[in-house]
């Protein structure tokens, strides 16, 4: 009994997510692949990750679950879009471009959820701002989110190793971005 009222309770949360956010989820995968049959591949992918990590999302109008659904959501339509042009490669020579999706869709992330309420600084956002899309993604999953290695990659589609030293490489860079303003 208790199992079925787990689950019931995992079902609500993703109905809950895709009556509010299905619309945002939907104008972000169509912004990134300019095509409805993709981004509707997209945002059923999404949906799929956001169930397996239901234990991820708290409060479903709190900033951070924004967040963490918009970020699951660019990132399936990017991959989407990167396996596409993959195929058609053979048929043109145009490289996918991760300047055009960041343009596309607004490029910066909210990075509210490191806020001082959990032990940042207001200075934290202007900082992660500097970091590429993955690397400022996988601070978030780790530090704001608390994913291990293995989920993050999961979730970015990508090798655990790679998020690792993505991941280690990402604070370097952070770290001396606060050190260089540290200096001024």
């Amino acid at each position: 009994m208790f199992i079925l009222n787990v689950l019931q309770i995992i079902q609500d949360s993703i109905e809950d997510i895709f009556k509010k956010y299905l619309p945002m989820m939907r104008s972000l995968a169509l912004s990134i692949l300019k095509d409805h049959h993709l981004s509707e591949d997209a945002v059923q992918e999404a949906l799929v990750k956001l169930h397996r990590y239901s234990n991820k999302t708290g409060n479903i109008n709190a900033n951070d679950t924004k967040n963490f659904i918009y970020i699951v959501t660019r990132n399936e339509a990017i991959n989407i879009k990167r396996q596409e042009e993959r195929r058609d490669l053979f048929e043109t020579d145009v490289p996918f471009s991760e300047d055009f999706v960041t343009s596309t869709v607004g490029g910066q992330l909210n990075v509210e959820q490191f806020s001082e309420e959990n032990g940042f600084g207001p200075e934290i956002s202007d900082f992660l701002n500097k970091l590429s899309l993955v690397d400022k993604d996988i601070l978030t999953y780790k530090y704001s989110y608390g994913y291990s290695f293995k989920e993050i990659a999961d979730t970015l589609g990508m090798k655990r190793d790679a998020v690792y030293k993505r991941h280690r490489r990402a604070l370097d860079k952070l770290k001396v971005i606060i050190e260089e303003a540290n200096e001024k």
